[in-house]
């Protein structure tokens, strides 16, 4: 059986800085790439940690929107984190974007091109 694979695009997420998807459509599921705490416009939101999380939560949430779907349909998601010293303060805005029962979550501290933080997700389309 051949799944049938589309690309998301909008313009209520910044667009991508390399050669990829904001996200992918295959079958039931929606796959977003990793997105920061960057404006639609491609700028950084000024705060750090609290801000950055803020801003990323509603990008990934604009490209499930642009799939079919929202947050409440994610099952896993992936926190990037420049500094680990970071996670409680990005935990208290994650769970103003995500209700329990939660997704399934992994966190990676790693170097990030622009920012603090960033999310990725994949979600089931209802």
């Amino acid at each position: 059986m051949e799944t049938q694979r589309r690309c998301i695009h909008t313009r209520e997420a910044p667009e991508p800085i390399g050669p990829y998807c904001q996200g992918n459509v295959a079958g039931p599921f929606v796959f977003t790439a990793a997105v920061g705490g960057l404006r639609p416009d491609g700028s950084l939101v000024d705060g750090g940690i609290g801000p950055e999380t803020d801003q990323a939560l509603k990008n990934v949430a604009a490209i499930l929107k642009a799939g079919g779907c929202g947050p409440g349909d994610v099952a896993k998601v992936t926190v990037f984190l420049a500094s680990l010293a970071d996670f409680q303060a990005m935990n208290q805005v994650y769970q103003r974007h995500f209700r329990s029962p939660y997704p399934a979550r992994s966190i990676v501290q790693t170097a990030l091109p622009k920012g603090v933080v960033a999310f990725d997700a994949v979600a089931l389309r209802p």
